[in-house]
């Protein structure tokens, strides 16, 4: 009887003990398994990561300038200049306009902050500046669609980009060159047939993306003021 007592008892503790079972056990050493830990989501508020006006005056080495106004919200804050028909060839309008609706549609965009700048002195000529940060779903959806961006950009690194609106009485040619690739940013210079050049620049970080586009008035320096200032706000990020 004692000894069924204890069989019991032993039965009854092992019903407690989620782990216990009626097959041998194992007296091997138990297996670590570590996985990859997640890329991490940016943690300041989005309209953080834009550039201020002592950081674009520092970056760019010109005077003091004034900030438009901050535009913060979801995925209809982006802009909606360019349509899917109004342009040629469709891939190219990332390189040559500024954060489009058209160029984010398709990805899982949760928020948007962006805000222009102008700036410049006596001692210079006046740059202005427009720059936005979108926030992903995830870090994966934003370095794919870097991955996709950085692409369309090199294959349309010395393509002519016809738009054409005739409803708004506006056509116009732009020519894509300068193109540099990096692991976290790529850059492009755009020449519009008005006769304006623009510095492009996007970037990735964690869940996040920055568009920076800069007047350009140094014409033999490349895009290197954009990719300054998508530097600069990809470090916010990073901290």
């Amino acid at each position: 009887m004692r000894s069924t007592r204890s069989t019991i008892a032993a039965l009854s503790a092992c019903a407690v003990l989620a782990g216990c079972s009626s097959a041998p056990v194992d007296s091997a050493r138990p297996v670590v398994r570590i996985t990859e830990a997640a890329k991490p989501s940016v943690s300041r508020p989005l309209n953080q990561v834009l550039p201020t006006g002592g950081e674009l005056t520092t970056t760019l080495g010109v005077g003091p300038g004034f900030t438009g106004q901050l535009v913060v919200g979801g995925a209809d804050m982006l802009l909606q200049g360019v349509g899917e028909s109004e342009a040629t060839p469709i891939e190219c309008v990332s390189a040559g306009y500024r954060l489009q609706k058209l160029v984010y549609a398709a990805s899982p965009v949760r928020e948007v902050a962006s805000q222009s700048w102008a700036g410049g002195d006596f001692n210079g000529p006046p740059l202005s500046g427009f720059f936005g940060a979108v926030k992903f779903a995830t870090a994966d959806d934003a370095h794919g669609f870097f991955a996709a961006s950085a692409d369309k950009w090199k294959r349309c690194n010395g393509q002519t980009m016809v738009l054409h609106q005739p409803e708004h009485g506006a056509d116009g040619v732009s020519r894509i060159t300068d193109v540099v690739v990096d692991s976290t940013v790529v850059s492009a210079v755009v020449l519009h047939d008005d006769g304006s050049t623009i510095q492009r620049a996007l970037g990735v970080a964690s869940d996040c993306v920055v568009d920076v586009e800069i007047a350009d008035v140094d014409r033999d320096g490349g895009a290197r003021g954009a990719v300054a200032v998508a530097n600069l706000m990809l470090q916010k990020i990073k901290t």
